[in-house]
């Protein structure tokens, strides 16, 4: 892990809380990824990584104000680091005279495997550093931010005891979607995601209200490739991902729900987590407090009605044991588990 520097101050100029540091986390790279640490009232459970989705950033687990989800797991104990991926929210990329060129060795490098091995790398090492080595690091990853935890557990770069992913089936996946029909309409949505920013340069989420922040060109080109090609691999293809999910023996939570009928519906995401070889569990949500509709995709984390859903979250993450190395085998380069 690299260094990090203590912010005080809010990108407005607010002082923040003092129960929240604050802090810029350096990845290998050189990427600053800006990363809230909430601190319990007293001795920590564990430490719950928060981990957002696609066209989103870090507040995304703060909504609704003032009791998101990463509010009550403080309260439940939890330490929580909730940090933004590189090229979202206040992640900043490396200084001028650190770069060598726009996608090589300390450049701007803002794709998938980015976000899993430079990423998530560093925030959960973090983490393992916070627990001490005797509460678990459990990470809470929400789309995105759930299936890009599962394989950098899968492929040895992060080291944590468990993950809860919050509709985190990938919706490229084409072997995990039931339905031609709707394969047809994600399959198109990615080409026309990629078409819209080669055009403009990056995906513009903000101006189409599809979320609080844009998606890179290089994103972009590694979704439509997953969803073209029907391989969810590293860019040069020397690790598969899906294969890679095998080695994954600690706990794992997935959690669907039922008005969620695009980015992971419950089939989809029952699929997905049953790559996993470890302790395994699906959470159906089919209703929010009080009897109401379930939530949607995003609404899984952001409703204001979904505190039943997130106590059940909280006990299963309680059950996680501290594992005696967090870290699963390395794949080979075919994507299959090696010891070797």
């Amino acid at each position: 892990m690299g260094a990090r520097d203590v912010a005080r101050a809010d990108a407005n100029g607010l002082t923040r809380p003092p129960e929240v540091e604050s802090i810029d986390l350096r990845t290998h790279d050189g990427w600053s990824l800006r990363t809230d640490v909430h601190a319990p009232p007293g001795d920590a459970v564990g430490v719950a990584v928060l981990a957002h989705a696609l066209m989103a950033r870090r507040t995304e687990f703060s909504r609704p104000r003032p009791r998101g989800v990463a509010a009550l797991l403080v309260e439940r104990g939890w330490r929580v680091v909730a940090f933004d991926f590189r090229g979202h929210g206040d992640s900043r990329p490396p200084p001028l005279r650190e770069r060598t060129s726009e996608r090589g060795p300390g450049g701007q490098r803002q794709g998938y495997d980015d976000f899993v091995a430079g990423d998530l790398a560093a925030v959960c090492a973090f983490a393992r550093e916070q627990s001490s080595g005797t509460v678990p690091v459990v990470v809470v990853g929400h789309s995105l931010g759930g299936h890009a935890a599962l394989v950098a557990h899968a492929t040895g770069v992060a080291a944590v005891d468990g993950v809860a992913g919050i509709a985190s089936a990938p919706p490229f996946l084409r072997d995990h979607e039931p339905s031609r029909a709707r394969w047809l309409v994600k399959r198109a949505t990615f080409a026309s995601m990629l078409a819209v920013a080669r055009r403009v340069g990056r995906f513009p989420a903000r101006a189409l209200r599809l979320g609080s922040d844009d998606e890179t060109l290089e994103s972009c080109e590694d979704f439509e490739r997953f969803a073209r090609t029907g391989r969810w691999t590293t860019r040069d293809g020397r690790v598969d991902y899906l294969e890679a999910l095998a080695g994954v023996r600690i706990p794992v939570l997935e959690v669907v729900s039922a008005a969620d009928r695009f980015e992971c519906v419950p089939v989809c995401g029952e699929r997905f987590v049953a790559s996993c070889r470890g302790p395994r569990e699906v959470m159906h949500v089919t209703r929010c407090d009080g009897g109401l509709p379930p939530p949607s995709h995003m609404g899984l984390v952001t409703s204001g009605h979904v505190g039943d859903v997130w106590d059940g979250i909280e006990k299963w993450m309680r059950r996680v044991p501290v594992s005696t190395t967090g870290v699963a085998p390395r794949p080979s380069p075919s994507g299959r588990s090696s010891l070797g």
